[in-house]
């Protein structure tokens, strides 16, 4: 019987900067290869230094280069990276990019593609914990579980738990969509 474990032997960073340099870092003190990718402005950048093998993906613009998952899996290719670690922001959260990570044979090294769907949207993360039996903050995710399509059903739900309340958007992050509503006159607002 086969093992479901691959080994790793060279790890591609597909980040810049300081958690690419940490991360390459580690890499070489488990013994493992390491392949940085970097845009036209980056290639002097000490990530691509310290590497032991590096690959241009594009012009500066993240958008153009660190965010395109073909250009990373393309460098995987290349440089014949087994695995690759995403380093934070970029692709790190991306679903589409750890799926498409497993669908060209290169272990992801991070959490699985559902984990990310699950995890990413406040509503599905609560709705699987809970499942699981996880206590969870005193909360209402509306009706159905997928968010309160009027403000008049997110005020029923404001008034059971109680004032003050913390509005979150469901696929928000880093604070971002957050409102505090002190009172029942604020809630429309938020």
């Amino acid at each position: 019987m086969s093992s479901p474990f691959r080994t790793i032997r060279r790890v591609l960073v597909a980040n810049r900067g300081e958690i690419a340099v940490r991360v390459m870092r580690t890499c070489k003190e488990r013994g493992l290869e390491t392949v940085a990718v970097y845009s036209d402005v980056d290639r002097l950048a000490p990530h691509v230094q310290i590497a032991d093998h590096a690959v241009a993906i594009g012009p500066a613009p993240a958008a153009q280069s660190y965010l395109v998952i073909d250009k990373i899996l393309d460098a995987c290719r290349a440089s014949g990276a087994d695995a690759v670690h995403p380093g934070y922001g970029f692709l790190s959260e991306n679903e589409d990019f750890a799926d498409a990570c497993a669908a060209a044979g290169i272990t992801f090294i991070g959490p699985s593609a559902d984990a990310m769907r699950k995890m990413g949207s406040k509503t599905e993360a609560r709705k699987t914990v809970s499942a699981a039996g996880t206590p969870v903050v005193p909360g209402d995710n509306g009706p159905t579980g997928d968010g309160f399509p009027s403000s008049e059903l997110a005020l029923v739900a404001a008034r059971k738990i109680g004032f003050p309340v913390l509005i979150k958007a469901a696929a928000g992050g880093g604070g971002k969509g957050m409102r505090m509503v002190a009172a029942e006159a604020d809630l429309a607002a938020a």
